[in-house]
């Protein structure tokens, strides 16, 4: 390992750019059916459109409610502002020279783009640092073609995940910065934004805090990095609250609140006053840390007891079953097919093992270091397996060690003597960089190939062409309140005036269990519920994905019944589009 060097910006910027342009050019061609049509991949996208929208229209800064969902109250939305600025500003920038219409759909490419490059050149710096600038070409390759991190930054792709893995890559380059003070302040202050933008990067906060701690448990006159840490982590915590979420002081527990703030404020300074009063003896260092966790916990839970349960607390066993459960992000890896769950693990696994052999082939500096980058991989490989939306950062901080070990190899193949050996090196360079193809063809041969689901574009709420032709019919109809699947509720927002019962966000989850309850339940019964939300029209494709799983758990309930054409009388049959397999009714008022 070289010495670390100060990285010059200009000159990875020359590195990295070729990288990006040849990246965003792939990517913009294979999402292009998605740019003209300004369609989103996600529910969220597509949600976060509707915000940004809002927001331009004259929606108040510090204001988070989508009115039109359940109206005439809202939903507050868990969302940070920090997403909506990058958007609303590039919106804002070109709408003098494209119109309102055109600068929306080039900021659903240029935003997710920018995202990606700010990954590659943060990784440029975590390479130029802890190797040399021959290495920043093949962390870029691999990001590049990293399923889990390309899926986050593609055109139109506008939702938070993308910025949350800036933030975690940010953190790593504090962790790694030669000055333990100034590192300890970048990894809190990125981490902080982190966390403001989505309470999801809470336990990599807590997985950098004990790897800190831990390091300063082994060189207890080294206290720079974790004490700047905390205090960057608190101090930025809570100015970013102030400057997205201002007066309202409600204690949420699905995003930073002041209940989190308060425990965050405790643990900054119990572990000043640790540095203060322990000196250097690690058994006082370690009682001083542990005690003020504790009191940090027990303030968290006297000031939000709620959030003793998680931040879905709220969820009845209707939501937890039926909607919770089913999220993909949120399931542990094994749920994924062999393929996908090769293409998820055996990166970060080939970074753990390429980071075990830079730890004991380096030095005493090195050795430290590596170790404490060996344990964050290795935890954020353990959250991700748990929760899959966590894999990403585990893959991310992969990507440098695993480069390097790529790099070795690709050399062992140059000067490896006869064809075995040879083809024994490529094959493994084939598994580390793209495992899931050898698995895909294993399965296939098996006969053990898992068939795609075929469910139409519309069902993912991100809207087919079909589906969009009966969007555009039901946005010419007059204003209205719309009953329709959860996940088709974002689309109806973004592509109409209309208002939507409820969305698949958990904030609403009393007018989700509505939604889902009236399609499970006999027409005349969810002719009560949706009465009582005072819906004019019924909208839903009997292909989908989310219509299916109703017609399943109720074969004779309001869905099925609708699906196979049995009508009640109170619902007035609406002529669509005949190719949209789309069914619309308008409710016949009393």
């Amino acid at each position: 390992m070289r010495a670390p060097t100060v990285p010059a910006p200009a000159g990875l910027l020359r590195r990295v750019l070729p990288f990006w342009l040849g990246f965003a050019a792939l990517y913009l061609l294979y999402r292009w059916p998605y740019v003209a049509a300004l369609r989103q991949g996600d529910p969220d996208d597509t949600l976060r459109l509707v915000q940004v929208r809002d927001l331009l229209a004259g929606q108040g800064w510090f204001d988070l409610h989508q009115y039109r969902v359940n109206p005439p109250q809202g939903v507050v939305m868990h969302w940070s502002r920090l997403v909506d600025l990058p958007l609303a500003a590039v919106e804002l920038l070109l709408r003098p020279l494209l119109g309102a219409a055109l600068a929306e759909q080039a900021a659903t490419v240029i935003v997710p783009l920018l995202t990606f490059g700010a990954i590659l050149y943060l990784l440029a710096v975590l390479s130029r640092r802890l190797f040399d600038d021959r290495l920043i070409g093949y962390a870029a390759l691999l990001a590049g073609t990293s399923f889990p991190i390309v899926t986050q930054i593609l055109p139109t792709r506008v939702d938070h995940h993308g910025w949350q893995i800036v933030a975690a890559v940010a953190a790593l380059l504090g962790l790694t910065d030669p000055d333990a003070r100034r590192g300890g302040w970048i990894a809190g202050v990125a981490l902080a934004l982190g966390m403001t933008i989505s309470l999801e990067l809470l336990p990599l906060a807590a997985l950098f805090g004990a790897v800190l701690a831990l390091d300063w448990l082994r060189r207890p006159g080294e206290s720079e990095r974790f004490l700047g840490f905390m205090s960057a982590l608190a101090l930025t915590a809570i100015a970013c609250f102030a400057l997205t979420r201002g007066p309202d002081l409600t204690n949420y527990c699905d995003t930073i609140s002041p209940a989190y703030l308060a425990s965050l404020a405790i643990a900054a300074v119990g572990s000043v006053l640790t540095a203060r009063f322990a000196g250097q003896k690690p058994f006082a260092i370690a009682a001083g840390l542990g005690v003020s966790s504790i009191v940090a916990g027990i303030t968290l839970i006297t000031i939000a007891p709620l959030c003793r349960a998680g931040p879905f607390a709220a969820l009845d066993p209707l939501l937890r079953t039926m909607w919770a459960s089913n999220v993909l992000e949120a399931m542990p890896v094994w749920a994924l097919d062999n393929p996908a769950k090769a293409q998820w693990i055996v990166p970060p696994l080939a970074g753990l093992v390429a980071t075990f052999l830079l730890w004991r082939s380096g030095g005493a500096e090195d050795r430290r270091r590596w170790f404490a980058y060996g344990l964050v991989l290795c935890g954020s490989l353990v959250l991700g397996s748990l929760v899959l939306r966590s894999m990403a950062f585990a893959i991310a901080f992969a990507l440098v060690p695993l480069a390097w070990l790529v790099r070795k190899l690709a050399a062992q193949l140059e000067s490896a003597p006869g064809l075995p050996r040879k083809a024994g090196i490529a094959a493994l360079l084939l598994v580390l960089v793209m495992p899931a193809m050898p698995v895909y063809f294993a399965d296939s041969l098996l006969g053990t190939a898992e068939e795609a689901d075929s469910g139409e574009a519309g069902a993912t709420g991100t809207g087919g062409d079909n589906a969009m032709t009966a969007v555009r019919a039901l946005a010419a109809l007059p204003r209205g309140t719309v009953f329709a699947p959860l996940d088709q509720g974002p689309l109806l927002l973004l592509n109409t005036r209309h208002s939507v019962v409820a969305t698949g966000h958990h904030r609403g989850a009393p007018a989700m269990h509505d939604v889902m309850t009236a399609f499970l339940v006999d027409p005349p019964v969810a002719r009560t519920i949706l009465a009582r939300h005072g819906v004019r029209y019924v909208f839903m494709a009997p292909a989908g994905n989310e219509v299916g799983v109703y017609r399943s758990m109720a074969p004779h309930g309001f869905a099925a019944q609708l699906s196979t054409g049995q009508v009640p009388d109170w619902l007035v049959p609406v002529a669509m589009p005949k190719d949209s397999g789309v069914l619309t009714f308008e409710v016949r008022q009393p």
